[in-house]
């Protein structure tokens, strides 16, 4: 399974993918990660949607969703168990706790102290720590789970079956603009910084605060070095002995715990990758926002041999609908087949409008279409059974404005085409749920009315079908 937006998931079952989307008002960028682990072999998938609300898909790839019993921030799994990170309303880290498939029971983890370690790649140094809580992010290797908090500088290491951390680290917090990643090794824990998007450091250490070995190596001053992670990507524990590091153009093979570079390995990657282990041997690969995946697997034994073959992604059952927060319009009833008007008889497109969301104040329908704006037809709009005054709007639209549409009601709405001249083209018809909001202009005086414009608040609905007019 892969994870890429928080409304979707992908499943695999063999060498094919299943892609289910959940619908609703999904949070666009959310505080808290698209959480997923797998128990059973995969027979049992837990995700989450990114605020915190955590569901199970159950067993198969089109498998009804259950709601798991609290909230949490991720979550992973550790053999026949879930592991999961809760935080508070400022994205601290306040519980890791263990529990079965169920979810019902909690274990709570003893946190250690974190013991104290430089990277030399922080802002504050000379300085108390700028900590900016993001959340506590989990990720797992052979080797254990980690718990990063970027924000606060922590990562915590458990290992498989542990009832508490083994030990914790302490470094510079980082920003905003860097993307933090760590896994566990026998040794230690491996952290890779991609700091601002671009420059690349990959350090190791041990859980007492010791480096173990960095790339590139900070006492060293090899430009050469320096330029090979430009623009890190990913990283992965192999085993005990090796890691690999996917930069911007290549990958490299290092060795635990120094982090030497052993040997280079050539491919194009995505200039920030997500990593997802696939059992032993194996992890899925993939870039953001994308369902071109491949399947990385990795041959033991020197020299090392990797191949990466894509998997096909197919669109699936809906994952989970979490509702809507703002109004929600959809057609319950309309055509999009081609619609053709004839000299002189006129045609009506008929259509029944629902607001599955929240309440809207205002209602704005716009009809669009070239035709319209060069006037190969006239256009009239009843809404709700009465005429509605349409107005000009960048030539090629005509908009109207109605009141607003309560949550589970419906509407009808009538839209009538009188011919003009001959022509054909798409012709788009748009509900859009709206409110009035003021906006201030800074050379009106004090005592005027501000002048107030709509706004879209939700999801309009919005048909789009070829009209001809002969």
């Amino acid at each position: 399974m892969f994870d890429l937006r928080p409304q979707r998931l992908i499943v695999f079952h063999g060498a094919e993918g299943v892609r289910r989307e959940a619908s609703g008002d999904v949070v666009d960028h959310p505080s808290a990660p698209v959480v997923l682990a797998a128990l059973n072999e995969g027979q049992d998938v837990w995700v989450g949607n990114g605020d915190r609300r955590v569901f199970s898909a159950g067993a198969g790839a089109s498998a009804p969703v259950l709601a798991f019993p609290r909230e949490c921030f991720d979550l992973t799994s550790d053999g026949d168990r879930l592991v999961g990170a809760v935080v508070d309303g400022a994205l601290k880290l306040t519980t890791l706790f263990a529990t079965d498939a169920s979810g019902q029971r909690w274990e709570p983890m003893t946190l250690p102290k974190p013991v104290h370690a430089t990277h030399g790649y922080g802002y504050s140094e000379g300085l108390p720590l700028r900590q900016v809580s993001d959340g506590a992010f989990l990720d797992s290797s052979p080797f254990g789970i980690t718990v990063l908090e970027k924000g606060r500088g922590r990562v915590y290491v458990l290992r498989p079956g542990a009832t508490q951390p083994e030990g914790a680290l302490q470094v510079e917090p980082g920003g905003e603009q860097d993307i933090w990643r760590a896994l566990a090794t026998p040794q230690g824990v491996l952290l890779l910084l991609v700091i601002n998007y671009r420059q690349t450091a990959l350090l190791h250490f041990a859980l007492d605060g010791t480096l173990l070995g960095s790339i590139p190596d900070q006492e060293g001053d090899d430009d050469e070095e320096d330029e090979l992670i430009w623009g890190g990507a990913g990283v992965c524990v192999l085993d005990a002995s090796r890691a690999l590091l996917f930069v911007q153009d290549k990958t490299l093979l290092v060795s635990l715990p120094g982090l030497q570079v052993m040997e280079t390995l050539v491919g194009e990657w995505p200039r920030i990758v997500s990593v997802t282990p696939a059992g032993t041997d194996r992890w899925w690969v993939g870039a953001e926002d994308s369902d071109a995946l491949f399947l990385l697997t990795a041959e033991p034994g020197p020299p090392l041999r990797l191949h990466a073959s894509n998997r096909p992604v197919s669109p699936g059952a809906p994952l989970m609908h979490v509702g809507y927060k703002t109004p929600a319009l959809h057609w319950t009833e309309h055509s999009s087949g081609p619609l053709t008007v004839s000299v002189p008889v006129t045609e009506t497109w008929r259509s029944v409008v629902r607001n599955d969301g929240t309440s809207c104040e205002a209602v704005r329908i716009r009809v669009s279409g070239a035709l319209v704006g060069a006037r190969v037809v006239d256009v009239s709009v009843r809404y709700r059974g009465q005429p509605l005054p349409m107005v000009d709007e960048n030539r090629v639209n005509l908009v109207g404005v109605a009141a607003g549409l309560e949550g589970e009601a419906t509407a009808e709405l009538e839209v009538t085409f009188k011919p003009r001249g001959e022509g054909s083209g798409p012709l788009t018809i748009t509900v859009e749920p709206c409110s009035w909001q003021s906006q201030a202009k800074y050379w009106q005086w004090q005592d005027k009315e501000e002048p107030r414009v709509l706004t879209v608040t939700g999801h309009p609905a919005s048909a789009l079908f070829p009209l001809t007019v002969e």
